[in-house]
C-alpha cells in the first residue's frame, strides 16, 4: 500500500524499510491516527495530518513513549545534521578529483617532454654541425644525455675547424692526416670519397697500366671501378709485347739495310703492302717510289750505305684507317756512308716515324733529320 511518509509526506510503500526521500524507517514503525486514519510513526505524539494528540501505544508507559519520542527526534536531528554534512563531502570529492587531474596532467606532460627529448636526441645521430648539439643543451639542460652531448659538441667544434682548413687545400696527404686525427668522424665516408677521386685523377694523369691497377687495389669498391676496369683492359690491349717489338725491329732493320741500303725492290715489296699511305711526303707510294728515294742518296762518291736502328724505340698500338690495330713507331736511325772522298760527312742521324699494320708491313713512314 502506498501511503504518505509520516516524516516528509512523500509517497512511500507501507512495506518499505525506509523512506526513499528522507530515510525514515517505515516497516514496523507505523500506526494509524484514531481521528483521521492517517499513518503515523509509533514515535510521534501528534498526527502529522490532523495534528491531534496520539495516544501512547499499548504496552508502553508514558516514560517509554517519551523516551522513544526523544530518541526519534534525536535520530531526526542526526539525519538533518547528516544532510547538512553532504555539501562538505562534495567539496572534498571535488578537491580530490582536481588533485588527481592535476597529477595526471603533470605526469602526462612530463612523459610528452621526455618523448620529445628522446626524439631530438636520436636525430643528432649522423649530424656533424655542432650548432645542433648546442641547441639540444639549451632545450634540455636537465637531460640525462647532457654530458654526452656536451662532449660530442666540443669534439665536433674542433673537427669543424680542421675540416675548414682541409677544404682550403685538398690533397691525399691532408685527407689522410684528417682521417688519422678523427678516426671515428662522421665525415669518414666523405674523406674516403675524396681519396677515391684524388687517386683516380692521378691514375688518369699517369695513364699507365700500373697506375690504373694501383687505383683498383686501393679502391676495390670505388666510384670509378668500372671506368678503371675498362681503361685497364684498353691498356692491356694496347700493350706491345716483347715479341711484337722484336718483329717490328726486324722489319725496320730489313727495310733500311736491304731496301734502302741496297735499293732492293724485292726487299721493299716484302716490307710494305702494295702501296704506302705516305712515304716521306709522297702519297700512295709503291715499291718503285721507295727505291727511287734510296737511289737519290747514292751520289757519285758514295760507295755504300749502312744503317743502325738504335735500341730505344717507342712503340704503341694505334687504330689504322681500316679500323684494325697497328703499331706506331718512333725511333732514331744512324746512317753511315762509305765515300771515296773521306773529307765529306760520312754519318747522319734520322728521326723515323712509321706505322705498321698487323702483318708487320710498313703502311706509312716519314724520315727526317
Amino acid at each position: 500500500m502506498i501511503i504518505k511518509c509520516p516524516e516528509c509526506r512523500g509517497q512511500v510503500s507501507s512495506m518499505a524499510g525506509t523512506c526513499p526521500q528522507c530515510g525514515t524507517k517505515i516497516s514496523g514503525q507505523l500506526r494509524k491516527c484514531p481521528k483521521c486514519g492517517s499513518y503515523c510513526l509509533v514515535t510521534q505524539d501528534k498526527c502529522p495530518e490532523c495534528e491531534s494528540t496520539l495516544p501512547v501505544p499499548s504496552g508502553e508507559s508514558t516514560e517509554q513513549a517519551a523516551s522513544v519520542s526523544l530518541e526519534g527526534k534525536g535520530t531526526e536531528r542526526g539525519r538533518k545534521n547528516s544532510k547538512k554534512n553532504i555539501p562538505w563531502v562534495g567539496v572534498v570529492l571535488t578537491i580530490l578529483c582536481l588533485g588527481l587531474l592535476c597529477t595526471g596532467y603533470y605526469f602526462y606532460d612530463k612523459q610528452k617532454k621526455q618523448q620529445k627529448e628522446q626524439i631530438d636526441y636520436e636525430r643528432l645521430e649522423g649530424v656533424t654541425n655542432p650548432e645542433f648539439y648546442q641547441q639540444f643543451l639549451i632545450d634540455y639542460p636537465e637531460s640525462e644525455h647532457y654530458n654526452e652531448i656536451n662532449e660530442r659538441m666540443h669534439v665536433l667544434q674542433k673537427e669543424e675547424e680542421e675540416w675548414k682548413q682541409l677544404q682550403q687545400k685538398i690533397n691525399r696527404a691532408n685527407v689522410l692526416h684528417f682521417m688519422q686525427d678523427h678516426p671515428g668522424s662522421l665525415r669518414q665516408r666523405i674523406c674516403e670519397d675524396m681519396l677515391d677521386s684524388i687517386d683516380w685523377k692521378d691514375a688518369q694523369t699517369i695513364g699507365s697500366e700500373e697506375a690504373v691497377t694501383n687505383y683498383l687495389k686501393l679502391h676495390p669498391n670505388g666510384r670509378y671501378v668500372s671506368e678503371a676496369a675498362e681503361r685497364k683492359n684498353a691498356l692491356l690491349i694496347a700493350k706491345v709485347t716483347s715479341g711484337e717489338r722484336s718483329m717490328i725491329r726486324g722489319t725496320l732493320e730489313a727495310f733500311f739495310s736491304k731496301a734502302i741500303a741496297n735499293q732492293d725492290i724485292e726487299a721493299v715489296r716484302q716490307a710494305i703492302p702494295d702501296t704506302m699511305i705516305n712515304f716521306c711526303g709522297k702519297q700512295n707510294a709503291d715499291a718503285e717510289a721507295v727505291v727511287q728515294y734510296a737511289r737519290e742518296k747514292m751520289a757519285n762518291d758514295v760507295i755504300g750505305l749502312h744503317y743502325l736502328i738504335e735500341q730505344k724505340m717507342n712503340v704503341r698500338k694505334e687504330t689504322l684507317p681500316d679500323g684494325n690495330i697497328g703499331y706506331a713507331v718512333e725511333v732514331t736511325v744512324q746512317e753511315t756512308i762509305s765515300r771515296s772522298d773521306t773529307n765529306l760527312p760520312t754519318s747522319n742521324f734520322y728521326h723515323v716515324n712509321a706505322l705498321l699494320n698487323q702483318e708487320q708491313k710498313i703502311v706509312r713512314m716519314n724520315i727526317s733529320k
